[in-house]
């Protein structure tokens, strides 16, 4: 039989614990048992098979001393609550609004895990009662980032997984950027020679309507593969863009040939008085915070580095993804020795309804008079290939091409699969 004193610590116990079922199995982790509950750090967090000390990346973040303090933070909140370790939750989040009092989503965190430590049962994330009608929108953009956020830490990418969107970079390639828009992350990759090693991972915000940006002003990001082309500094910029911004090369040619419209897509900051947005904030671009943004920029070469924006970035084992690449590099080699044989041979690679250089297929051998003429000896150099985003029937390879007929000239192609046949739908070149 239990004393009366007993009891009390029993029902004290079920008043704090019962609660937090509803973060047990709405949000904890599959890794929390696995995994001690101390913070990782963005040096660490450079490969599964070597040390820090092998990564340029992870050199580079050491010398910066740059932790991404609100990603680390809010993953070891997650992590306490899960863990059912509400004191630790919320000394973290006291920490975390110390120094950083305008992060609006910690208040709200650190209200739930005092509704916890009462008692109080949680119906949702910032269960919070009496709210008015004017601030209820804005409860609702804090639990859709709560919920980006914590979907991070629960389903954060396996190590050992690739993205298959990226099957080949060229060696001067140092570094890509990928976007997850369902994810509501960027994803930073090294190129590891010949296979992609993930550096780090950030919080982004996209568009007000989400993704899949088809015409001027309709509030998305849009999808594809697009070159940062430049960068503006914080003097040709207002504060509402942070400390610099990125902007890239959308419409890129196959939106052009889609018909989609608009312009001034950047990855830029957000005001000095901001520390996050909501996961659909923008008009469409991808938004960072400014600390993240600054770390980012370091990892940037202007009219090199590639950001593929993707709704939902397809990871695969190691084994898939060098299939999938040895499978492309054989089709890219094939078509080569092909139009080496002569275009009559090389033909059956395009689509009939391709496009070379802004012509059809029929005008374009007509003004080329490509029939009678011969390429030689072709030599391919600086080859990237990349899964389109959203679009595993389709793919943009790009290189470098020397040969007696055309020359020295850059060339971006557009493959596509029409039933068991990959052909080109699209073919610019630019001379050398």
């Amino acid at each position: 039989m239990f004393s009366r004193s007993g009891l009390r610590g029993v029902f004290k116990g079920l008043r704090i614990v019962a609660p937090l079922v509803f973060w047990t199995f709405t949000a904890a982790p599959s890794f929390v048992k696995d995994r001690p509950a101390d913070s990782f750090n963005l040096a660490a967090y450079s490969s599964p098979a070597e040390s820090s000390s092998s990564s340029l990346a992870s050199k580079l973040f050491e010398q910066a001393s740059y932790k991404p303090v609100i990603d680390t933070a809010v993953e070891e909140i997650y992590t306490a609550l899960s863990n059912h370790e509400l004191n630790k939750a919320l000394e973290l989040s006291d920490r975390l609004l110390a120094e950083f009092p305008n992060f609006h989503l910690g208040h709200m965190l650190r209200g739930d895990i005092l509704s916890l430590k009462a008692g109080r049962p949680l119906k949702n994330i910032g269960d919070m009662p009496n709210v008015p009608k004017g601030k209820q929108e804005d409860l609702v953009e804090l639990r859709e980032e709560a919920i980006a956020r914590f979907k991070a830490v629960k389903d954060r990418p396996q190590r050992d997984l690739l993205p298959a969107e990226l099957v080949q970079l060229h060696d001067d390639q140092r570094y890509v950027i990928l976007v997850d828009t369902t994810r509501s992350r960027l994803f930073l990759y090294e190129n590891a020679f010949p296979q992609p090693r993930l550096v780090t991972d950030f919080y982004v915000s996209q568009g007000k309507m989400g993704a899949v940006k088809v015409r001027e002003g309709d509030k998305r990001t849009p999808i594809g593969v697009y070159t940062i082309t430049e960068l503006l500094p914080k003097e040709k910029l207002t504060d509402f863009y942070g400390p610099i911004a990125l902007p890239i090369d959308y419409p890129n040619a196959w939106d052009k040939r889609l018909g989609k419209t608009g312009h001034g897509i950047w990855l830029h900051g957000m005001p000095k008085n901001y520390v996050s947005r909501p996961p659909k904030a923008s008009d469409g671009c991808v938004v960072l915070a400014n600390e993240d943004l600054l770390a980012l920029k370091r990892f940037v070469d202007i009219g090199n580095t590639q950001v593929v924006i993707s709704e939902k970035l397809d990871f695969v084992p190691a084994d898939v993804w060098k299939s999938h690449r040895k499978a492309a590099l054989r089709m890219v080699d094939t078509w080569k020795k092909d139009l080496e044989k002569g275009f009559s041979k090389g033909i059956y690679h395009y689509a009939s309804n391709v496009k070379i250089d802004g012509q059809g297929l029929v005008e374009w051998q007509q003004s080329s008079q490509i029939g009678s003429k011969s390429f030689g000896k072709i030599t391919i150099d600086d080859l990237t290939v990349m899964r389109y985003p959203s679009d595993k029937d389709m793919m943009l390879i790009s290189f470098k091409q020397e040969d007696k007929l055309s020359g020295e000239v850059r060339k971006q192609q557009y493959w596509m699969k029409v039933g068991t046949r990959w052909q080109i739908v699209q073919e610019d070149s630019y001379k050398l």
